[in-house]
């Protein structure tokens, strides 16, 4: 059963987590385009988060699922030794886990394919997105009754 809640909070937080990155880069996007004199109004806005969400989180999820395994593992790990609790270690887990993906990517392909983390601020928004997968999966994955599983 601990396995099935744990796979089922990983499936849920790598959704919920790359529709929020894919929403933050769209608005980091549409900004951009609004700086160089682009009317983008209220409802294109949203009607371009939308398209976005539906093509390219799903190519985007298969890169912060990657990253954050690697990220939730690694936080499994360490927390107990690090004593910062659960759940404020796994939200540092998943903003760094995103944080490393994205420096990977621009080392590996010279780019950062994610354009609306081009500059500092969207990186920055990106780390959050993870930070907040983190953060949700440390609350879908807990054991009942407040006791703590390993991961």
């Amino acid at each position: 059963m601990r396995i099935v809640r744990l796979l089922l909070a990983f499936v849920a937080t790598v959704a919920v987590t790359s529709a929020l990155a894919v929403a933050i880069h769209s608005q980091f996007v549409m900004a951009g385009l609004r700086d160089l004199g682009a009317d983008i109004g209220g409802g294109m806005a949203l009607d371009v988060t939308l398209h976005d969400i539906a093509g390219m989180a799903p190519v985007y999820a298969m890169f912060i699922a990657a990253a954050l395994l690697l990220g939730f593992l690694l936080t499994g790990w360490l927390w107990p030794k690090v004593k910062l609790g659960r759940t404020i270690s796994f939200a540092i887990g998943g903003g760094a886990a995103l944080a490393l993906m994205l420096a990977i990517m621009r080392a590996v392909l010279g780019i950062t394919m994610v354009a609306g983390a081009r500059t500092p601020g969207g990186f920055a928004a990106q780390c959050v997105a993870g930070a907040l997968g983190g953060l949700l999966f440390a609350l879908l994955s807990r054991r009942q009754a407040g006791r703590a599983t390993p991961m």
